[in-house]
């Protein structure tokens, strides 16, 4: 099991099925409005963007640990005032293991997939990552019956 596992966290983050398109939006949106698109997307981040660029990531954590306990102006307050600038992204070849020590390093449960050029290209976050870890080790229990 310990040799799978090894094989397994060796393996690129892009073979990560259940990553998806990232949702993305500009340092200028308000913070009401990314709220409504974290909340409509049932999603827990927002990569900001400027042109193709990534330059922050506003999370759920961002609105609990900057934004709950302040008077903000919520509908003209701007994402780049509250985002985490400068987020760590890795690009699609770097290896879950490595994926895994720099979201543990940096505190953080969201990271960035980039390609060559920085372009934003998905968000993976720690629960994608367990469930697919997970998928490979165990099947679920059946339904117990009654």
């Amino acid at each position: 099991m310990k040799h799978l596992l090894r094989e397994l966290l060796e393996r690129p983050i892009a073979e990560l099925g259940e990553a998806k398109r990232a949702i993305h939006c500009e340092p200028e949106l308000s913070l009401s409005n990314a709220i409504a698109t974290l909340q409509a997307s049932n999603i827990g981040s927002l990569v900001v963007v400027e042109g193709t660029k990534v330059v922050g990531i506003f999370t759920e954590r961002d609105v609990l640990m900057k934004c709950s306990l302040h008077d903000i102006p919520w509908s003209t307050a701007k994402v780049s005032n509250y985002m985490t600038p400068r987020p760590v992204c890795v690009q699609r070849f770097e290896t879950i293991g490595n994926v895994l020590i720099k979201m543990k390093e940096g505190k953080f449960r969201h990271i960035i997939i980039v390609d060559s050029y920085g372009n934003l290209e998905k968000v993976v976050s720690i629960r994608e990552i367990m469930i697919f870890i997970l998928d490979v080790f165990f099947e679920p229990d059946p339904p117990s019956e009654l």
